[in-house]
């Protein structure tokens, strides 16, 4: 009876209490109100992309975790679903935490961390939930309990599986920590996860870190990427490093390498950020049945966590984003169907960009994606500032000489100015810049020299109306540029 109340209750207020379609963003994920965060359950089920979240219904702060549900069939139009899941049972009384999802034996299979208490603190164990899309039953305990993890576990660190199959066998790929305090990715599998009574099999630690890279390692996904295997993990109190790749704080990265299967050694070869702006955690991927491996992020930082006033709902994903190699990196770009929905408004050729502001006719919006191609053989810095007017703007900029790419939101509203700035390193440009910009009301998603680098933030302290873009440069530029509406 708990169970059924305590859904219906948070089905019943999302649904009275839903915000209306123009003040949310116009194709990215976000709740129907209150709070999200972490993607979860990523997954493709009877024909229609399947978006889980955590999930607050009852205010825009973080709260008792539930799980929203959205599903898309293009990634750009979202359909609100019923709360999948509800923490009223004895083992997630303190929260369902992240997970993944899969479609089993014509199922839906959800399996999610559930957190309890205990003595004075919590405990994570992993439960199952199966359903048919809209509606799901829990398993009545959970099903891969803290225990069977390998010697010199936590109990309280031990989350957010990922799952995939492989030769008609389930697997599922969870964060955990030793008492040493590092992170480290375990691997279990099960033939007939359906079956409760069916045990979860231990096969293999497959990452460890040593300390180098943050302490626990959250929201692990395991993936082939044309040959190569690709392990992303969500890294907690990461310490900045020397080469500034990575920030301090909580951070993701995708460590890649060779694996030849259950049981044989993950070899990393090389690791990689993931998004060198200001707001981006915890992605998830699912692989499309046309075979793109399809990426999608929380945009937002933990450090940034400041709903505006009466906000009716807080926290939103990055627009999906096709992972591709392109001359031995791993590059990302929007999914194809956003490139189908474009519809040019306007378009210039070798406009030269120097020390003044340059704006541009036609060029403003809150709305929209923009290609710019800049020739900087002259140039020192160049740059672009957007979201312009009330006094508020946000900028992005690089530094040629220096090989520094800088996100500056300091101008944006907010009030702590050492969370509105990032300099990261540059990725390698020559003689042509080469940079996309795609805008959605509340956000703004860069990438850089054809994927090879990119970077997200939020604008929810800009008001909506400020939809100025002005160019700039030290030296001079050239710039060819392009923008397009959407017809969404």
């Amino acid at each position: 009876m708990q169970q059924a109340n305590t859904l219906c209750r948070a089905r019943q207020y999302e649904s009275d209490h839903r915000t209306p379609l123009e003040q949310r963003p116009a194709f990215h994920a976000v709740p129907p109100v209150g709070w999200c965060n972490d993607p979860n359950g990523w997954s493709c089920y009877e024909g229609q992309y399947h978006l889980f979240y955590q999930y607050h219904p009852y205010s825009n702060c973080w709260g008792p975790m539930h799980w929203g549900h959205t599903v898309t069939t293009d990634f750009l139009h979202w359909n609100d679903q019923p709360c999948a899941l509800a923490p009223d049972s004895p083992f997630d009384e303190k929260g369902c935490f992240s997970g993944g999802a899969v479609e089993w034996q014509g199922k839906q299979l959800l399996l999610y961390t559930g957190v309890m208490p205990e003595n004075d603190g919590e405990i994570q164990q992993q439960c199952m939930a199966v359903g048919d899309g809209r509606d799901y039953t829990k398993a009545c305990a959970p099903v891969l309990p803290c225990e069977q993890q390998p010697e010199g576990y936590s109990r309280r660190d031990f989350r957010d599986p990922f799952l995939f199959t492989r030769d008609g066998i389930l697997y599922m790929l969870l964060g955990g920590r030793g008492k040493n305090g590092h992170g480290r990715l375990l691997l279990y599998r099960n033939a007939a996860p359906l079956d409760v009574n069916s045990p979860w099999e231990f096969v293999q630690i497959l990452a460890e870190n040593d300390g180098s890279l943050g302490s626990m390692w959250e929201c692990p996904n395991l993936f082939e990427l044309e040959g190569r295997a690709v392990v992303i993990i969500s890294p907690q109190f990461v310490r900045q490093t020397a080469d500034n790749r990575y920030h301090c704080g909580n951070d993701t990265a995708a460590l890649i390498g060779s694996w030849e299967g259950p049981g044989t050694p993950f070899v990393q070869q090389a690791d990689t950020p993931l998004d060198s702006g200001l707001d981006f955690y915890a992605p998830q991927t699912l692989e499309t049945p046309d075979g793109r491996r399809v990426l999608i992020g929380w945009m937002q930082n933990w450090d940034h966590c400041y709903p505006p006033e009466h906000a009716c709902w807080y926290g939103q994903m990055t627009l999906p984003r096709e992972l591709f190699w392109q001359d031995g990196a791993l590059c990302q770009r929007p999914v194809r169907e956003l490139d189908a929905a474009r519809r040019l408004r306007t378009a210039f050729r070798g406009v030269e960009i120097q020390e003044q502001p340059v704006r541009l006719s036609g060029v403003h919006g809150r709305v929209l994606d923009c290609e710019l191609e800049v020739n900087v053989t002259e140039a020192r810095r160049f740059g672009l500032r957007f979201a312009c007017g009330a006094g508020r703007w946000a900028e992005l900029r690089v530094d040629l000489e220096e090989g520094l790419l800088r996100i500056d939101r300091r101008h944006g509203g907010g009030f702590r100015d050492a969370l509105e700035l990032r300099e990261v390193p540059l990725t390698a440009v020559g003689n042509t810049l080469k940079l996309r910009m795609v805008l959605d009301r509340y956000s703004a998603e860069f990438f850089l020299q054809d994927g090879r680098q990119a970077a997200s933030l939020t604008l929810y302290d800009i008001p909506a109306d400020a939809d100025g873009i002005e160019f700039f440069a030290s030296g001079k530029a050239r710039m060819d540029l392009q923008l397009y509406d959407l017809a969404l």
